[in-house]
């Protein structure tokens, strides 16, 4: 069998669901535009799942393991378009339901953009001292977009070089970056076993997918300026599992299914939207719900800050700890 070059980190079978076909139209943040395109063209990097085995040799031994769990997952999802339902607690498709979402989070790229910055930095520095002028002229040209706060600067400093302090002087690679990512899963699946299910259904098929079809919401805070949220944050875990339908995980326990407007339709999409890799899924005879969202030519990028820090005792009083280093994602 002949080892697959372009690797998946969307399922090709999860896209087609939303397109005719193998056809899907999407739409790019950058160029801004939207085109017909093959799913098997869309949400996919050359080798980005291959590893060194024990012999030195490259091995797409995680792409095929995938390549099953994709399957199994296509089929759990078809019994949810047969019986209007999610899985009830405790079966074998809300289990294998919680693993395919717990992979779907952990192997975007943008997982991998923590493990891999300093990498990215290094290259780019291309041989020159990484200091502080350094690192900011990097936030500014190539990571953000615009000149980063003081405090971010210092912050993606001490993040780089305490990183490779950690690993005797060098830059995570590629195969620890697939390591570390896809190695959180197992860690994840009691946050999506613990909800409650909800399938939100349309009567119309407005729903839309992307690169990074979970996605992870909660009402905007003013904290979101400057940190981020995880899984137990999220007040909803959304996955579309198709032009119809997607699946909320909510606090609390059980099932349940209920039509909801297109108002609801149309503010996840453009939750969806935002979050995205690079680009939306849509039918390719369906313009109207690609057109309505609005497509920003930056995604949720990672973001660091240096802040003080402080300890909570047992007593509810708190004491400061010195300055400490805090990672997060935004939103959008």
């Amino acid at each position: 069998m002949s080892a697959p070059k372009l690797h998946h980190y969307v399922p090709q079978s999860y896209l087609a669901r939303f397109g005719r076909g193998d056809m899907v139209r999407v739409r790019r943040r950058c160029p801004p535009k939207t085109h017909l395109a093959n799913v098997k063209n869309v949400a996919a990097e050359t080798g980005f799942y291959t590893m060194t085995d024990e012999n030195g040799m490259p091995s797409t031994a995680i792409e095929h393991e995938l390549s099953r769990l994709e399957a199994q997952g296509l089929d759990a999802l078809r019994r949810i378009d047969e019986t209007g339902m999610p899985p009830a607690v405790g079966t074998d498709d809300r289990e294998l339901l919680c693993l395919y979402l717990a992979v779907q989070m952990a192997r975007t790229p943008r997982q991998r953009t923590g493990p891999l910055f300093g990498r990215n930095v290094t290259t780019y520095a291309n041989g020159r001292e990484v200091d502080l002028a350094l690192m900011t002229e990097y936030l500014t040209h190539k990571h953000l977009g615009h000149p980063p706060r003081a405090a971010e600067a210092q912050g993606t400093w001490d993040y780089y070089h305490g990183a490779r302090a950690m690993n005797d002087g060098n830059d995570t690679t590629h195969d620890e970056a697939v390591a570390v990512t896809l190695g959180s899963v197992r860690m994840c699946i009691p946050q999506y076993r613990a909800r409650h299910w909800r399938l939100e259904t349309s009567r119309k098929p407005n729903f839309l997918t992307s690169d990074a079809p979970l996605v992870l919401w909660r009402p905007e805070t003013r904290s979101d300026t400057y940190q981020g949220f995880g899984l137990e944050g999220a007040h909803e875990i959304r996955f579309p599992v198709s032009p119809t339908a997607q699946l909320v995980l909510i606090p609390g326990q059980g099932t349940s299914a209920e039509e909801v407007k297109l108002s609801r339709v149309i503010s996840c999409n453009q939750d969806l939207t935002d979050s995205c890799e690079q680009v939306i899924v849509g039918h390719p005879d369906r313009h109207a719900a690609l057109d309505k969202v609005q497509l920003s030519r930056r995604g949720p990028t990672l973001r660091f800050n240096t802040a003080p820090g402080f300890r909570k005792n047992s007593d509810g009083t708190e004491e400061p700890m010195g300055d400490i280093l805090h990672m997060y994602t935004t939103r959008r």
